[in-house]
């Protein structure tokens, strides 16, 4: 593995004293999947925000969507996410792909937690979810552009990057290391 350090800032010895561990990225990217180990390795709870979501609401993310709006989504969502990340004690946190583009949510994980970037390849990340239920993987081009104008925001706000198509092991081994405080923050391939 290879660590690039990146423009975020030096956090050294900051990770052994956040609460919560979250990672972001793009729909596809295996947010909740690594989530789930990565809480396992470090012993600590899982959290998945459009899971709580859909559980306070009683509807699925599909049926949120088509019912409340994505407008209610998002203002639920970074309520949500506030909620979680100020709670303790602290654990593993995967939030929606979307939840990066607000401003108050990018400010406040960046500032009180070790966030992780499950980076891919818009395309490559189409291939995953193309087919699926999910609401915004309709239509290819939207995807890509969507993912376009967000990818400045999971760079921004991320202190570490890892490559969402390295093995599994190798991905959750990469997050582990970081959220223990083993690694400097910057993009791991």
């Amino acid at each position: 593995m290879r660590v690039w350090l990146g423009t975020s800032p030096p956090f050294a010895g900051r990770f052994h004293t956040v609460s919560w561990v979250v990672l972001t990225g793009y729909m596809g990217a295996g947010k909740s999947t690594v989530g789930r180990a990565v809480a396992e390795h470090l012993d600590r709870p899982f959290l998945d925000s459009d899971a709580v979501i859909e559980h306070a609401a009683a509807l699925d993310i599909p049926r949120i969507f088509a019912t409340k709006g994505e407008v209610w989504f998002r203002r639920t969502e970074e309520r949500t996410i506030r909620g979680i990340v100020e709670s303790s004690p602290g654990g593993v946190l995967a939030i929606g792909g979307g939840a990066i583009e607000n401003p108050k949510t990018r400010d406040l994980l960046h500032r009180v937690a070790s966030v992780i970037w499950l980076h891919a390849e818009p395309e490559q990340l189409w291939e995953r979810v193309n087919g699926s239920s999910r609401p915004l993987a309709t239509d290819e081009a939207q995807f890509l552009r969507r993912y376009a104008r967000r990818e400045r925001f999971y760079r921004e706000t991320a202190h570490v990057e890892i490559d969402a198509l390295l093995p599994f092991e190798n991905v959750v081994t990469a997050a582990v290391n970081f959220a223990s405080g083993g690694s400097d923050p910057g993009r791991v391939e």
